[in-house]
């Protein structure tokens, strides 16, 4: 195995974590609940509130998708007012301005530099960066706007329409609230945009460009525009409206597609001796990052990428593919993108005494949160870890012959010591990410 680097690199770890989800908004929520394999999908909210309606105003065909992983009971308001005894005219501003997606980004950002034990000021603001992924932006901003420009004419839409849908605005308004003044970035890397981010921020503490970074994605689509344009690629299930909790099964014979999801995750980087220094609690460290293009078609993934991009982090971090403890894979439900992951990580992981990594596919509980997904399973990745507990595949009652071979965490999660987990994204343009995760030891 060569060597990647000429220069000494920084070790990185993550210290902080933070997540908005279809299974609760925080972290201490989250995490049991994905542990006991309980589904964040359901009904979507606007559409049932009058199911008839929906269809005959966009005449909706019978098999149309009525269902989303939704975050439920969100308030930024009430989660700033928790954190501080009033609002200030900015917090105010964060409220009433900004698109649904920035909301979610700054809560879990928020949630993972409190639980960083960071007090941002008694640090250099040019020392910490954010870079926040987004697959689609402020899309519910684009639809609302529009309808108004439609309906009501040129005066009616808002003067923060463009600040509100920008695809770079939850990082700006992340940077803002904490008052980083480090690289302020987004990644548009469609569903592999939040490991993207993550990875961008490792080489960024790893090269001493910074010591801390807020890092993952963000997003909120759920909207009739972003359902109806998956729903006409077939990409979506589309036969599970009466029993959502059922719909989404990576690696499922009867998978048809994934199920549309919001929400985000981010993690709180430091250079290690910064976090030393400070006497931080360390939950994992970052090892590896790979990045490849399939170069080939814009929807149907690749093999050779995927493989491709696994072995690219393997050698980030100087690892043989047998030290690989836990893989948590893409795996959308979609047939041909969950088919290729399998074969992709057959052919990366040899066929020893010790077998395959065990696999956990966690979107079969929160569904596909687009540029938001890379983020939110690294994180779950980061809690595997730290706890030694795998969380379970839930609805795989007809595993699929064709992504046979896997070692499937399968309907109970498991208690396993664990030293490396490797996280997959894979994006719509050929785009592909792969990170790679260590329990942290001295």
């Amino acid at each position: 195995m060569t060597e990647p680097y000429l220069i000494e690199l920084r070790r990185v770890v993550v210290t902080g974590l933070g997540l908005i989800t279809p299974l609760g908004n925080d972290v201490q929520t989250v995490w049991p609940r994905l542990l006991s394999g309980v589904s964040g999908i359901g009904p979507i909210t606007f559409i049932a509130a009058d199911v008839s309606a929906f269809r005959e105003r966009f005449r909706a065909p019978d098999d149309f998708p009525l269902i989303a992983g939704e975050v439920k009971d969100f308030d930024l308001k009430e989660i700033l007012l928790a954190r501080k005894q009033s609002l200030t005219k900015e917090d105010q501003k964060l409220i009433k301005y900004t698109d649904r997606y920035s909301q979610l980004a700054v809560a879990a950002s928020l949630e993972a530099v409190n639980q960083s034990g960071l007090n941002l000021a008694a640090e250099d603001p040019d020392r910490m960066g954010i870079i926040i992924a987004s697959g689609m932006g402020g899309v519910g901003t684009w639809e609302e706007q529009h309808e108004n420009l439609v309906r009501l004419g040129v005066k009616k839409v808002s003067p923060f329409t463009v600040p509100k849908l920008l695809p770079n605005l939850a990082a700006g308004n992340v940077s803002i609230s904490v008052q980083a003044r480090g690289p302020n970035v987004a990644m548009a890397t469609a569903c592999a945009a939040g490991a993207h981010a993550i990875g961008a921020a490792y080489r960024s503490i790893q090269l001493g460009e910074t010591d801390m970074m807020a890092a993952g994605g963000s997003e909120a689509a759920i909207t009739p525009l972003t359902l109806t344009g998956f729903y006409r690629m077939g990409a979506l299930a589309t036969h599970f409206n009466d029993r959502p909790t059922q719909a989404s099964r990576p690696f499922d014979k009867d998978r048809e597609g994934f199920v549309l999801a919001e929400g985000a995750g981010i993690v709180i980087l430091e250079e290690l001796e910064h976090a030393r220094r400070r006497q931080a609690r360390i939950l994992a460290e970052v090892v590896g990052f790979g990045m490849t293009g399939d170069a080939r078609h814009i929807t149907d993934p690749d093999l050779n990428g995927a493989v491709r991009c696994i072995r690219m982090a393997l050698q980030d971090a100087r690892l043989q593919p047998e030290q690989i403890d836990y893989v948590n894979p893409h795996a959308t439900s979609t047939p041909t993108g969950d088919r290729n992951e399998a074969a992709a990580l057959r052919q990366v992981f040899p066929h020893s005494s010790r077998g395959l990594p065990l696999v956990s596919a966690t979107k079969s509980m929160t569904g596909h949160l687009l540029g938001a997904a890379g983020a939110v399973e690294a994180v779950f990745v980061c809690l595997s870890l730290f706890h030694g507990k795998i969380p379970p595949t839930i609805n795989v009652a007809n595993p699929d012959p064709e992504c046979a071979g896997l070692n499937l965490v399968r309907d109970a999660a498991v208690e396993v010591p664990l030293r490396y987990a490797l996280s997959n994204s894979f994006g719509f343009g050929g785009t592909n990410a792969s990170l790679i995760f260590k329990r942290y030891e001295d």
